[in-house]
C-alpha cells in the first residue's frame, strides 16, 4: 500500500463520485436482505474507497462495499458514510477480494470470478 498520508477518516461521500473498480453480480435474494438490514437498522459498517484526483474535483474507487452501495441507492440515497484509505489500485483490488473471501457465505464461482479479474489485470 501506498505510505498513508495519515489516519483514514470516515466522510460521507456522494455516491455518484464513487467507481467500482471490481464488480460482481449478486444473489437477489440475498441483496433484498442487505436492503431490508440496512432500512431497518442502518449502515453498520461504511464502504472503504480511496480517493483520487478527477477534473472536476475528488472521485473514489470502491475498495469494499458495492452491495452497501446498491442498496443505499435503492433506498434513494445519494451520499454514503465511506472509510477513506490511501491504497493504489492493487492494493484496492487486493482488499476487495480480501473482504469476499472473508465473508460469512460466498459461492466458489464469485471467489473464481475475481481472482481471474486480478490475474487478467496482471495480479
Amino acid at each position: 500500500m501506498k505510505k498513508s498520508q495519515g489516519t483514514p477518516s470516515v466522510e460521507v461521500i456522494p455516491i455518484e463520485r464513487i467507481t467500482v473498480i471490481n464488480p460482481r453480480v449478486r444473489n437477489k435474494r440475498l441483496f433484498k436482505e442487505i436492503i431490508t438490514n440496512i432500512a431497518e437498522v442502518g449502515l453498520k459498517k461504511p464502504v472503504t474507497v480511496t480517493r483520487r484526483d478527477g477534473p472536476d474535483g475528488p472521485r473514489y474507487d470502491l475498495v469494499c462495499g458495492q452491495g452497501r452501495i446498491e442498496a443505499y441507492q435503492a433506498l434513494g440515497q445519494q451520499e454514503i458514510p465511506a472509510l477513506v484509505v490511501d491504497a493504489d489500485t492493487e492494493d484496492c483490488l487486493m482488499m476487495s477480494l480480501v473482504e469476499n473471501v472473508a465473508r460469512r457465505q460466498h459461492r466458489a464461482i464469485d471467489l473464481l470470478h475475481d481472482i481471474e479479474g486480478m490475474k487478467g489485470r496482471g495480479l
